[in-house]
């Protein structure tokens, strides 16, 4: 994307407005207001995390000290004849249990659904970005502007030990030396615009980057939320499994 500027009397004035309107475009893809809600998002979805971590080293510790009560006293409360009553405590702290991994798993959810919906806004701001950034993928830019000072050179000092091409871009085009300085004026700014797009644009894909680092964090939550999942509905299949069978035995004992 080159900035146009014409090459008449006017031609600061339409260049300038073109300036203008690229520092404007700038200014509304990434703001300062932008920047300190990123932070602020950031650090909101960082404290999710934490809790989330926090809370499922809780429940582990819980499962683990139901499975630790259920494999060693099940056998015991059957010989003692309270396996029904051990059995429901236990089917009561495996409600518990699930209910809360649910609330868990519906959190991690959500943050996945808001890291996903700050990596379209970034890409929509990257996508934004680009056009502004892309002259400076080239040196025809600055070549031209070095071509321009060089004809100015000449021209003020009357030199002739200078590339023709750049004599010929003042004489030919240009008939004064505001010309020259207007026209680099617009190009440097332009330039200068092109630059901190270009590094924005490379700020914010690092800030896609952790989204993404986001994202596998996620991920490793919820197959070890499944993991413990898995564990409870476990013991639960394994309680109904019992008072089935008791439920079977007495009842034979009963018809005896």
């Amino acid at each position: 994307m080159e900035t146009p500027i014409a090459e008449t009397d006017d031609g600061a004035m339409v260049g300038m407005s073109y300036v203008l309107n690229e520092e404007a475009q700038l200014a509304q893809v990434w703001s300062a207001q932008d920047q300190a809600e990123y932070e602020q998002g950031g650090q909101e979805i960082a404290a999710r995390f934490s809790t989330v971590r926090q809370r499922l080293e809780g429940l582990r510790t819980q499962a683990n000290t139901v499975w630790e009560r259920f494999v060693s006293l099940v056998l015991e409360r059957i010989l003692s004849q309270q396996v029904h009553e051990f059995l429901d405590e236990i089917d009561g702290e495996i409600q518990t249990l699930t209910q809360h991994l649910t609330e868990i798993d519906c959190e991690m959810d959500r943050i996945r659904a808001r890291v996903h919906e700050r990596r379209r806004v970034l890409a929509e701001k990257i996508t934004l970005l680009e056009p502004l950034a892309h002259r400076t993928s080239t040196q025809n830019h600055l070549n031209m502007m070095l071509a321009r000072v060089e004809g100015l050179e000449a021209y003020l000092l009357g030199r002739k030990d200078v590339p023709p091409q750049s004599y010929d871009l003042h004489y030919k085009r240009h008939t004064n030396a505001s010309g020259d300085l207007s026209y680099l004026r617009v190009r440097l700014l332009t330039t200068r615009i092109a630059l901190i797009a270009a590094n924005r644009s490379q700020q914010l894909s690092r800030f896609d980057a952790r989204l993404s680092e986001s994202l596998l964090e996620a991920e490793q939550y919820k197959a070890e939320l499944a993991m413990l999942t898995a564990r409870i509905e476990c013991m639960s299949e394994l309680s109904r499994y019992w008072l089935m069978y008791l439920d079977i035995v007495l009842g034979k004992m009963d018809d005896q």
